[in-house]
Parts: C-alpha cells; structure tokens; sequence
C-alpha cells in the first residue's frame, strides 16, 4: 500500500524538496528544521494541545500522508465489502474539521481512479486559516490533474454551519476532528442525528480518529446506536464493550513514502503502521457482499510454542483462532500476513469451544487486500 506518487512529488514540492532523493545531503537543514517541529507536534499531542496550526508544515508533510491513506483504506472497505451503486452524477463530500482535506481528497481520489467518472462538489469546515489555505491550494492541484472538481471552504464554528447547510452530502467526513469537537466528554447523538439529516438517503458518515483507548472506545458505544456499517461486520451489540481494558483500532501494514523514511531517521519513530480508530455509518442499510464468512481481525498475531494465534470479531462475540504450526498449509498460509484491522474470510474453522475456533490444514483463511 503506497502514497500515490503525484501526491508524494505534491508534498515535496511545498516544501522545495524535489531534488531530495537524488541529493540528500543538501537538504539537511530543512530537514532538520522539520524534524524539531515534528517532536514539537507530537509533545502537544501528548499534552492533549492542538498545536497542528503552529507547527503546520510538519503535520502536513507527516500526517497527510497517513490521513489521506487512512481515508482510502476505509472508503475501500466500504465499497469492497456492500453492494453501493446509488449515485448522482454529482457527488456531494462535507469535511467537518477538513484541516488540509486529507478526508474529502482521500474519498475523492479512490472513486476517481476507481473509474468513477463524477463531478465533485466538496465543502470544507474548518476554523485555522493556515489549514484552509493549502487545503484550497491542494483543490485547485487536484483539479488541475483531473477537473470536475468545486470546492468550497468555510471558516467557523462546525456547530453553526452546519444547522444553516441547506444540501444533502453523499459523503460526510471527520477526519481527527471529532475528538477537537467533543475533547472530554461523551459525543452528543444529537450532533450525529443532525449529520444523519444531512445525508441522502444512501449517503454515508465516515469517522476517522486517532488510535487512543478512551476515543476508540467512545465510537464503540455510538455504533451501538446507529446502522453502523464498518469495522463491524455485525449488527449485534460492541463485545468489546464489556471489557473497560478492551478497544477496537486499526494497526494497518502500508509503505511510507521515501521522505517520511528519510524525515524519520533521526526520529526512530514506527511509521510502517497506519494506526487509527474508525467509524462508518449508514442512512439506510446496504446489501453486503456475503459477509457471512468475513471477519474483523481486533488483535495481532500471537507466536506461542508451537502454534499462532489472534482474534476476531464475530455476530456471536470474540473469538479466537488457533493455528498449530503443524497444519500449516496452502489453504490457510494467509494467516501469518493477516494483522489488526485486516478483514479475513474464513472456510470451514473447526468449532472446538463457542469462542475458540482452530484453523486446520483444510480450513481456508483469506486476508482481504485493501
């Protein structure tokens, strides 16, 4: 899974890198410069301050990339796992939070190298004017590569607005802006109901947050309460819920670009996970693509003697599958490239206990490429 390429060579050019990968060393200083704003991003994130604005070029060159690949992994999922043809010709996307777009481009450019060929009308919210700034340059860009593309962005409080929009999106996204809406206490449904009404009927709500216990755990108590499409695959209650040490989140394998590796050489940090916490809501209930043997994976692989396990989610609670290393075979080798997050279809697992399923040498295990 790769950063598409024009949009790596996009984010160099902002910061005048386009000769980096031929020359390092004579970007050092920039680098550096970059570097510092980033360790300085990522304490304000840990003080639970939003200092994205301040340190804005860092964030951009850092978590667009990785925002913008969190939209796509899940759009992909929704499309790849329901049956969604219901469109205008015109595709209406409202960004809450939108920062630079990573969420409405995100959405934007799977449906268009998808060979879906619409109009697009994009509404961007946000309250920094630094951020609307490049998310309007990032527009006009996108639009010069493909066209069909309308673009407006408004500043202000996202309450406001949205009680004076008189549209209905197909689209509506928070991408790591839920948690700036709502930062320390329980999200209201009236909010979400008010985004519900602003959906055509087939439309969809996408919430993206990062990869922290107490956020991912109140999206879990409002998928409870809604048609929630993803990560679920299920429409029984959260089991997760009945465990205060137990979150659902995402920990996706991807390739990060060349830059980042570069950017990351004297940070030492972990960037080949995409880590994040999610949400997607439906209007109306879509036909799923025989779900019936899908499976999310809420666990990394566990490496005990003789055997690997993990776990999933099922319509019946969370269960875990065991493959002994001595049944290892064609049919279900995809288990030892499966991580959390992953979808995985499973073929005839041997029911030991109610929550404890064994993969056999026959038992078929497909990780789902998104």
């Amino acid at each position: 899974m790769n950063l598409p390429e024009k949009i790596e060579f996009k984010i160099l050019s902002e910061f005048g890198l386009e000769g980096l990968y031929e020359n390092p060393n004579k970007y050092q200083d920039k680098l550096d410069l970059l570097r510092r704003a980033m360790v300085e991003l990522s304490q304000g994130f840990m003080k639970r301050k939003f200092v994205e604005s301040i340190y804005s070029d860092a964030y951009f060159c850092y978590n667009f990339p990785q925002n913008f690949q969190k939209t796509m992994i899940t759009i992909k999922k929704l499309f790849s796992l329901y049956n969604i043809t219901k469109f205008d010709d015109e595709i209406n996307i409202l960004d809450i939070g939108c920062g630079e777009g990573a969420g409405m481009f995100g959405i934007y450019y799977y449906l268009f190298q998808e060979g879906r060929r619409y109009k697009f009308s994009l509404m961007g919210i946000d309250n920094t004017d630094i951020f609307l700034k490049r998310c309007k340059n990032l527009g006009e860009w996108f639009n010069s590569l493909n066209g069909g593309i309308h673009l407006e962005l408004i500043k202000g409080d996202a309450f406001k607005i949205i009680h004076r929009i008189n549209k209905e999106y197909d689209f509506i996204i928070l991408s790591n802006s839920l948690n700036e809406l709502y930062p320390s206490f329980k999200i209201q449904m009236n909010f979400i109901h008010k985004l519900i009404e602003l959906l055509k009927n087939y439309g969809f709500i996408i919430i993206i947050e990062p990869a922290l216990k107490v956020l991912a755990r109140r999206l879990m108590e409002l998928r409870n309460n809604l048609n929630t499409l993803l990560p679920c695959l299920h429409s029984k209650p959260c089991p997760l819920l009945k465990n205060r040490s137990e979150w659902c989140h995402q920990s996706i394998r991807w390739t990060p670009p060349e830059y980042m590796k570069i950017l990351n050489q004297k940070l030492y940090r972990r960037i080949e996970y995409l880590k994040f916490s999610y949400i997607v809501i439906g209007k109306e209930r879509c036909q799923n693509r025989e779900n019936s043997e899908r499976y999310s994976v809420i666990s990394k692989v566990f490496r005990d003697k003789g055997k690997k396990r993990c776990f999933v989610c099922t319509d019946e609670g969370v269960v875990e599958l065991i493959r002994l290393d001595r049944e290892i075979s064609e049919e279900n080798k995809d288990f030892d490239a499966i991580s959390m997050g992953d979808i995985i279809e499973l073929k005839n697992p041997t029911k030991v206990k109610p929550f404890s399923w064994r993969i056999g040498e026959g038992t078929v295990v497909k990780r789902l490429d998104f």
